[in-house]
């Protein structure tokens, strides 16, 4: 696996993205890992782990996921989007196989204690299908711009001030542990809302892989 470097600091989490605000939400693809047995008991360790080291909030394990692309926030996209979004999206995954992601070492982002998937090329192999399936119904041009850091991995904690990385990269560096692999069987459009430390969302329905 691909060894990613340290942050050498991180900062505050909680803060407002541009366009958000309280209760405001917005249509998303991700994937959700949270029921995932074998990336639970992997994130419960680095946890446990971190239990106390101040400054960083952990991720509750059901809202453990991968932000795959923006679609808008709910009050912008054409009201009745969602089952061209979810049709579109059938089309694009119909021949495409499960992916199957690979977690193991944890490592210090700016903004998260993360385990990085492997391969990420998976990763963005999915994110190109969906925000091409999103394009067709809504347009490219209304489409989120691509932000300059893609989630490539899932978020453990959540730095809640800024700081040094130093002590968070030692306590992951010194927990041993054994890598998991996940076959995710599909993707989920939800509207996802900011309001609290980590990201939470309501699904709206799954498309299934199909290859």
């Amino acid at each position: 696996m691909t060894e990613m470097p340290h942050a050498d600091q991180v900062r505050n989490h909680a803060r407002w993205r541009p366009g958000w605000a309280p209760g405001r939400t917005s249509y998303a693809w991700l994937l959700p890992l949270g029921d995932q047995p074998g990336l639970r008991e992997l994130a419960n360790q680095y946890q446990y782990a971190l239990r106390d080291l101040p400054g960083f909030d952990p991720v509750p394990l059901e809202w453990m996921h991968i932000l795959l692309q923006d679609v808008g926030f709910t009050d912008e996209v054409p009201a009745g989007s969602t089952e061209a979004l979810l049709d579109a999206a059938r089309t694009r995954l119909a021949s495409v196989a499960p992916p199957a992601l690979t977690f193991h070492d944890g490592v210090v982002l700016p903004e998260s204690l993360a385990l990085p998937a492997e391969p990420q090329s998976a990763l963005s192999e999915l994110r190109s299908a969906l925000r091409a399936a999103s394009a067709e119904v809504i347009t490219e041009s209304a489409l989120p711009g691509e932000p300059e850091e893609t989630d490539q991995h899932v978020s453990l904690a959540h730095p809640t001030a800024d700081g040094p990385a130093a002590f968070a990269a030692a306590t992951l560096a010194a927990t041993i542990v054994e890598p998991a692999t996940v076959r995710v069987p599909s993707v989920s459009l939800v509207t996802l809302t900011r309001d609290h430390a980590s990201s939470e969302w309501e699904t709206l329905d799954r498309v299934s892989f199909g290859g």
